[in-house]
This record gives C-alpha cells, sequence and structure tokens, in this order.
C-alpha cells in the first residue's frame, strides 16, 4: 500500500465525503479540485462548512445551502449532511484498508501522471498491487474483443511478452479474450501488468473466470485499479457503463494502445476512439501479408481494417513493432519531458510474429 501523508488522509477524506452528497458526481469533484486546490490544500479542516464556502451549486444544493437563511443555519445544515456522507467515507477507507487497497488522489505523485492528460479523470482511485506500476516509465494498453482468433491468441502473446521483457507494463481490462491475453504475455514475461476493472476493488473480478488471473496480477508485481468504492452495489445498467468507463482508462493509463483483433462495432473502439481523441499513439495487428484479401473481407478484422485506414501502426514483424515504440517514446517526450526511452527491439532482431 501507498504510504500516506496526513495531508493526504484528509484530500481523500474529502474527496470521497464529497463524492457522497447526493448530486454531486465526478465531474463536479474534479473541477473542484483543480480550481481551488490552493486552498483545499492549505485548509487543516475540511468539513461541510469549509465545502459551502467553496460556492460551487451542486454542492450547496446537496447541503441544502438557503440564501435566504442566516449563515448559522446554513453551516448547521451543511454539517449535519456532510457528517452523515463523511461517516460513509469513513466506512469506504475501512474498507480500503481491509482488502489492503492503496486510495489515491490527482494531488498524490502516485496518482497515474499520464490519466491528469486527460480532459476528464477519476478524482479518487483505489489499487491494489504495487501502485507504483501506474507510473512505470513505459506503459502500453493491449486489448481487443473477447473472441479471438487462435492465431490472434497465440500473436498477442507473444506480443505482450516481448514488450513485457523490454520493461513496458501492459495495461488491459481483464476481459476475457485479448485483455487475457495481454496480461498472461507479461506474466510469462515475469513483466509487470495493470489490470483496470469496472467493479469496485474489494469487489469478485468481472469476469469471474479471471480471479485468478487477478491475483496472479498481484502476486507478479502489477496492480489492480478501480475508480469504484469498495462495498459499492452495482447494478447491470452501471456495470455497462463501467465498463465504457474502463475503456477509457485503458488508453489513459498508457503511451500508446494496441488492438489485436476487433471487429467495427466492438467494445473496443470505446478505448481507440478516446486515443485517437488524446493523440495517443494506436496500432492494430495487419494479418494482411498472411491472408491476403481475405483479411480485408473478413468482419472479425473489420476495425483493424478501418484503423489501418485512419492512419494506425501496422502491427507486422520486429520493425513494425520498433516503429511504434519511437511513437510511444515521442509520446512520453512530448507530455514528460526527460524520461527515458529505454532499451528499444533493435531493427536487426529476427523476431516475426507472423511467421
Amino acid at each position: 500500500m501507498v504510504g500516506l501523508e496526513p495531508g493526504d488522509r484528509c484530500v481523500n477524506a474529502f474527496i470521497l465525503t464529497l463524492m457522497e452528497l447526493p448530486g454531486v458526481g465526478a465531474r463536479t469533484v474534479q473541477k473542484i479540485l483543480e480550481d481551488k486546490r490552493l486552498i483545499v490544500e492549505s485548509t487543516e479542516v475540511l468539513d461541510g462548512e469549509f465545502a459551502l464556502a467553496l460556492n460551487v451549486g451542486a454542492v450547496n444544493k446537496a447541503l441544502a445551502y438557503d440564501p435566504i437563511d442566516s449563515p448559522d443555519a446554513n453551516a448547521e445544515r451543511a454539517d449535519a449532511i456532510w457528517m452523515e456522507a463523511e461517516g460513509v467515507a469513513d466506512m469506504i477507507v475501512e474498507r480500503a484498508n481491509d482488502c489492503g487497497a492503496s486510495i489515491l488522489n490527482p494531488y498524490m505523485s502516485a496518482y497515474p501522471r499520464r490519466l491528469l492528460l486527460n480532459k476528464r479523470y477519476p478524482p479518487i482511485l483505489f489499487c491494489r498491487g504495487d501502485a507504483a506500476v501506474l507510473n512505470a516509465e513505459k506503459a502500453v494498453a493491449i486489448i481487443g474483443t473477447r473472441e479471438p482468433t487462435d492465431f490472434g491468441k497465440r500473436m498477442g502473446t507473444r506480443l505482450a511478452e516481448v514488450l513485457a521483457a523490454d520493461e513496458y507494463v501492459i495495461v488491459s481490462g481483464l476481459a476475457l479474450g485479448c485483455d487475457t491475453v495481454g496480461h498472461e504475455g507479461a506474466l510469462l514475461a515475469e513483466g509487470k501488468t495493470i489490470a483496470v476493472l469496472p467493479t469496485p476493488i474489494d469487489a469478485p473480478v468481472y469476469p469471474s473466470q479471471n480471479q485468478g488471473l487477478a491475483d496472479r496480477i498481484v502476486g507478479g508485481g502489477g496492480a489492480l485499479v478501480s475508480e469504484y468504492a469498495p462495498g459499492a452495489m452495482l447494478h447491470d445498467k452501471q456495470l455497462v457503463s463501467n465498463l465504457v468507463a474502463r475503456d477509457e482508462w485503458q488508453p489513459g493509463l498508457s503511451d500508446g494502445v494496441i488492438a489485436i483483433e476487433t471487429s467495427v462495432a466492438g467494445g473496443t473502439n470505446h478505448a481507440m476512439k478516446h486515443a485517437q481523441g488524446t493523440n495517443t499513439p494506436i496500432a492494430v495487428f495487419d494479418y494482411s501479408s498472411r491472408m491476403g484479401e481475405d483479411f480485408y473481407a473478413d468482419e472479425r478484422f473489420g476495425g483493424n481494417v478501418k484503423y489501418l485506414k485512419d492512419g494506425a501502426f501496422p502491427i507486422f514483424e520486429a520493425s513494425t513493432i520498433e516503429d511504434f515504440k519511437i511513437a510511444m517514446e515521442s509520446y512520453r517526450q512530448r507530455n514528460f519531458r526527460g524520461a527515458s526511452g529505454g532499451t528499444a527491439l533493435g531493427r536487426d532482431s529476427q523476431l516475426n510474429l507472423f511467421g
């Protein structure tokens, strides 16, 4: 678990309490953290009265602020509502401690710096495992369909293994199919991998078949990360929206995104579109040299073909992997000057994923 300073605990409790107020969502909290950072970090007591003094519409409404009423009456109501929400926040912290999860807020150096490049990011994160991997020097997301071809599974595993051996942290979403391939390839290389969860950090993982894989990720020095508080109850519709959000955080934690196989309608497209919107490099497997025209006509690879036409990097052999690594290094340099790219896979390597 990440060691916390007293100020970290105070800000965590403040964020968790805000999130428990009715009508106060993640975007409101993110805006407060960005616009009010100086006063939040410099104030010792972050209570209901302080929250009311921020004069944020959604927070005022949640704390039953009445402009006609006296300041004392407003403060009394705000503190009562705040204390109730704060009690729930305290239970969340206790549950996180019980399951060995770290709580990270955007003011902390342990919070994933790549996520802060996004227009929207979670105001609080829960992490099981080694939180240091969230800010690894090099990270790449490997994603794709839940039903890849056997060839795609083999080649995806090998690619993840090669990248993990070159000290890339492999990011994925613990789904069946290509996500599993990415995680397993990293573990085969004794590398690190991050699973972005659509469920609370203390809940059984989704899908349940990958519980053992989740345990091995943590045991291998990787991490499970979730924006959902321990103990939170999710209904089916919320899980669906959480899966979409998870697909955004995968590229958000990475220097580049590789899709093994995807159709034009697959859920992978959420992640790919998010990466395009943030100028994160994207790549896809290109089977054309192996399959010829059949590759372009096969619906299973429709997404691959689409993104290749849009300018995605084709992944085929050693030189194409090297080209994509150079693009990811450029992305790191552009956003985090001074970062080193590490050892690249040489162009004279004999590796050919599709041979």
